[in-house]
């Protein structure tokens, strides 16, 4: 069987294997690939058609015309198991053609009944986790909610948000509205506005990316007093039994008082090695319990002399299954990724010094780096710097991108750098590059450190240090086997830290710290 629009293109002239496999060895995008497939095709050896379209999607996990063709073939040789996860491939990408959805459904009945793909349907989130078991009302409070985000902190959030959501609890979100963050909604985004209430006043906002408070004191007291009036709406209108604080920087803690003088629990997520107020400030409460997002950041919080009643580290659950692929990227040239806020401290300075010495040295590669550029001056300066290589050929500055853009991304890489200068308190993006089957390449400050073990499921270098890094990027480019072992083991290593593990983990800790509330609340 094979789906309409899904053929390859006729060529002109029919050409001999050998010549296909010459033309195969020196392809460097899937397009050269798909036309090496259609000479394999005409030519009737169907074994080099296949070998082509899967080197196709290798260097794009996205290659909507391979993944359909492979599966027409996988059908017509009663590999049904191929064609289904070909088919899912395709349609986790959004790019799964109408006609083929049908069978696509017929294959995932099948599947599901099939202890081997078990593994897989996991992974892509085909199997569920179910409904809690003791399901809660929480009010999620934190300053910026996607779409309107400027870095990690909030898409953690969200995730916490919609995993929760999807195990049975009643939540409702507390933001700020800031348009200037905006970005295109995601459907998923769009589904859980309707959970979000953008009512919060920040006392401040950000500039060059840091936080930047209102001169007006007056006006900051009038903000905070109308925040907490809220708050207290929010946890009156829902009944609230929890709290799940976010950022609190331009929001301060004094938000959660509503909540707290009413003996409701407040966990606070902490993805900063500053929790968004001073130690003065600090809620005493003993139902008032910190989350870090890594021991790291736990360690930095207590030795600046924090000591709430219990700091615990949550890891922030990434989105495996949206970035997990079946197919692992091609590793015979570089195709090197950057994924985060293009500032000087996260590090996009030490790569693109890093790129230079590669292009220097004669390294073949291609990088793009996205991400968010709030400094223009520094954006322009690492322009200046490709072009002064003689990179732009090679460089690639594709901005912020959403969840599905970032996906793509990662679809078409094979090294993800993460070369942050300052101490990360997580890095959320390693753990979904690893998940996409991509090598990562870290700085490992902070606790970004505890995601990568060195050469086991990744690579680190010392901060700062552009020649380090193109190192460890030249060993990778001349070790295709080094590649494929960190490939494997850095998949393994995602899901460590997946959604379902950090939403099981707030509903742990969720449950102690109510218990201590309900004590407090009875006297006893």
């Amino acid at each position: 069987m094979s789906f309409s629009g899904s053929t390859l293109a006729e060529p002109v002239t029919t050409v001999s294997g050998d010549e296909i496999s010459i033309a195969l060895s020196v392809a460097e995008s899937a397009e050269a690939c798909l036309a090496a497939a259609a000479r394999a095709d005409v030519a009737g050896n169907r074994e080099l058609q296949k070998k082509c379209l899967e080197r196709a999607i290798a260097l794009d996990r996205n290659c909507q015309t391979a993944l359909h063709v492979l599966a027409s073939i996988a059908l017509e040789e009663s590999d049904s198991a191929l064609a289904f996860a070909l088919l899912e491939e395709a349609d986790r990408a959004g790019l799964l053609m109408d006609e083929a959805r049908p069978l696509h459904e017929r294959l995932l009945t099948n599947a599901n009944s099939e202890p081997e793909f078990e593994n897989y349907l996991r992974a892509v989130g085909r199997v569920g986790e179910g409904p809690a078991e003791r399901t809660r009302r929480i009010v999620l409070v934190t300053n910026l909610f996607p779409p309107q985000e400027l870095g990690g902190y909030g898409r953690m959030m969200w995730e916490f948000a919609h995993g929760l959501i999807a195990r049975g609890h009643s939540v409702t979100v507390l933001t700020s509205e800031a348009t200037e963050f905006g970005k295109e909604p995601t459907p998923a985004e769009a589904e859980m506005e309707r959970h979000v209430h953008r009512t919060l006043a920040l006392v401040g906002t950000w500039a060059g990316g840091r936080c930047s408070l209102l001169s007006d004191r007056r006006e900051v007291m009038r903000r905070l007093r109308d925040n907490h009036a809220r708050l207290r709406t929010a946890v009156t209108k829902l009944n609230a039994d929890l709290v799940l604080a976010g950022n609190l920087d331009l929001l301060g803690a004094s938000i959660l008082h509503p909540a707290l003088g009413r003996k409701i629990p407040v966990l606070h997520t902490l993805a900063n090695a500053n929790p968004g107020y001073s130690l003065g400030e600090q809620p005493r409460e003993a139902h008032y319990w910190v989350a870090p997002c890594s021991d790291w950041n736990g360690g930095v919080f207590k030795a600046a002399g924090y000591a709430p009643a219990r700091v615990e580290t949550l890891y922030p659950g990434a989105p495996i299954n949206r970035f997990f692929r079946l197919f692992l990227p091609d590793t015979q040239r570089l195709r090197i990724c950057y994924a985060s806020l293009v500032l000087p401290y996260k590090g996009a300075g030490t790569l693109v010094q890093a790129l230079g010495r590669l292009h220097d040295a004669g390294v073949e590669f291609s990088a793009e780096i996205a991400g968010d550029a709030p400094d223009p001056a520094f954006i322009a300066e690492l322009h200046a710097i490709v072009q002064a290589k003689g990179m732009a050929h090679k460089v690639q500055f594709p901005g912020f991108l959403d969840r599905n853009g970032l996906s793509a991304l990662f679809a078409r890489c094979n090294v993800l750098v993460f070369p942050s200068r300052f101490e990360e308190p997580f890095g959320i993006s390693q753990v979904e590059a690893l998940a996409a089957g991509l090598v990562v390449v870290s700085s490992g400050t902070g606790g970004a450190k505890e995601i990568i073990r060195d050469k086991s499921d990744g690579l680190l270098f010392a901060a700062g240090d552009d020649a380090e890094l193109a190192n460890k990027l030249a060993l990778l480019a001349r070790s295709s086997g080094l590649m494929a072992k960190l490939q494997r083991n850095g998949q393994a290593r995602a899901t460590a830290f997946s959604v379902a593990n950090a939403v099981k983990k707030i509903e742990s800790l969720a449950a102690e710290v109510c218990a201590i509330s309900l004590r407090e609340s009875s006297g006893s």
